[in-house]
């Protein structure tokens, strides 16, 4: 390709589906919950919300099903259920999130992390895993304006590690997540979860990779 790498100074973690296998939890939760209250339609639809905060969500879910649905009810319920599922059998991690952590931390790259979770509930999942000494920055949902797929949270994790978003790499498994980095001027990896790769969405990636482990070989290729 003859394309010169630029130097990679960050890496920026997407956490849900990417370091957190919370996705089909989260889903399987949205499915239970809607059914209870009657609105099936909502669950069947989790993954258009995939990557959202919560401003962004409710706002779409007025769109998507009107006023009428209980949204701060829903999302209540959900957020409960799947809190308490968690603290029973702890949270799910993706294959190779410490490999790629370990091996970013003897590179002495700096790592951070842009979730559209809430801070409270990051810090208590940061808590559970033992991960949060890995991160030089946590960007949550709660202290953007706008969730991916605006750039907002992307260009603050670059701020906040002190590097441009051209040096640095995110690593997204959503459209939303790779519009937001891609959208901020960063090089990104597509690790795919329950979104499937798409023509439209190659065209945004450095690379796609089937797991954390094939990321850190390419990472090691490329540093």
């Amino acid at each position: 390709q003859g394309m010169t790498m630029p130097q990679i100074k960050a890496v920026v973690f997407d956490v849900d589906g990417v370091l957190f296998d919370t996705e089909r939890l989260t889903q399987q939760t949205w499915l239970t919950v809607s059914r209870e209250l009657g609105w099936p339609q909502v669950g069947e639809a989790y993954l258009e919300f995939v990557g959202q905060n919560r401003a962004d969500i409710h706002q779409k879910m007025v769109d998507l099903f009107g006023e009428d649905f209980p949204r701060e009810h829903f999302m209540r319920t959900c957020s409960s259920y799947s809190q308490a599922r968690m603290e029973r059998e702890g949270v799910p991690m993706k294959p190779g999130v410490r490999e790629i952590l370990d091996f970013l931390k003897d590179r002495n790259i700096p790592t951070a992390l842009a979730t559209s979770t809430s801070g409270e509930r990051t810090a208590r999942r940061m808590e559970m895993t033992g991960l949060g000494p890995y991160f030089s920055a946590i960007v949550t949902g709660d202290q953007v304006e706008h969730s991916k797929p605006d750039p907002e949270i992307y260009l603050r994790a670059c701020r906040a590690l002190g590097v441009s978003p051209e040096q640095a790499v995110a690593v997204e498994d959503s459209r939303n997540g790779i519009l937001s980095a891609h959208g901020a001027g960063m090089q990104v990896i597509m690790v795919p979860d329950m979104i499937p790769p798409t023509p439209e969405l190659d065209a945004m990636l450095l690379a796609r990779r089937a797991s954390l482990l094939e990321v850190r070989d390419l990472l090691a290729a490329l540093l």
